[in-house]
Parts: structure tokens; C-alpha cells; sequence
């Protein structure tokens, strides 16, 4: 699915941007996350027999505006907290989920 390519992607080029402090980018790439997230949980509910799923997306969702927050406030090492878990959480989703 070109969605996932691109959810995974970002939250790569979302991960450099946090390691090299670029507060500019990383919001734009969380930014970007939360609206491709937001679209995988509109599937996801849709589907309507995938309840796991929709809890990790609405998790990875509260992870990334937690992402926006701490880059906001400049604390780049609790973005990295949170973009580890972000990263985890994915994962987690593609192990049931992605042969789908």
C-alpha cells in the first residue's frame, strides 16, 4: 500500500530531523504523520474488525502530537522518546497487519 511507503518514509526523514535538531522539518514531517495516520485510522475503523488497529494508529497519532509538542518546546530528547515509541508502535501494527 503506497500510504504505508509513505507513513514509513516520513517517520524515517522524521527520526533524522529529530536527531539533527531541525525543529522546521521535524514539525513538518510530524505534521505530515498525523494526517497519514489519521487516514489509516479512517481505514481501519471502516474495516470495522480490526479494533487492535485502530488503537495503535490512535496511538501513534498521540505520539506524534507529542513529538509536535516537545519539538515545540525545544526538548528534542523526549521527541526522541516518543518517535522511538512511534517507531514501535508501527511495527507492532505491521505485525498483524501487513500482508494486508
Amino acid at each position: 500500500m503506497e500510504l504505508m511507503q509513505t507513513i514509513e518514509d516520513t517517520n524515517k526523514s522524521l527520526a533524522s530531523n529529530i536527531a539533527l535538531r531541525n525543529a522546521k522539518a521535524s514539525l513538518s514531517d510530524a505534521a505530515e504523520l498525523d494526517g497519514l495516520l489519521a487516514q489509516v485510522e479512517t481505514h481501519f475503523v471502516a474495516r470495522g474488525d480490526a479494533a487492535n488497529a485502530v488503537d495503535l494508529s490512535k496511538q501513534s497519532r498521540t505520539l506524534t502530537q507529542k513529538i509536535i509538542q516537545s519539538v515545540n518546546a525545544s526538548d528534542f530528547d523526549t521527541a526522541t522518546d516518543a518517535a522511538t515509541g512511534l517507531s514501535r508502535t508501527c511495527r507492532t501494527c505491521h505485525t498483524f497487519y501487513k500482508k494486508e
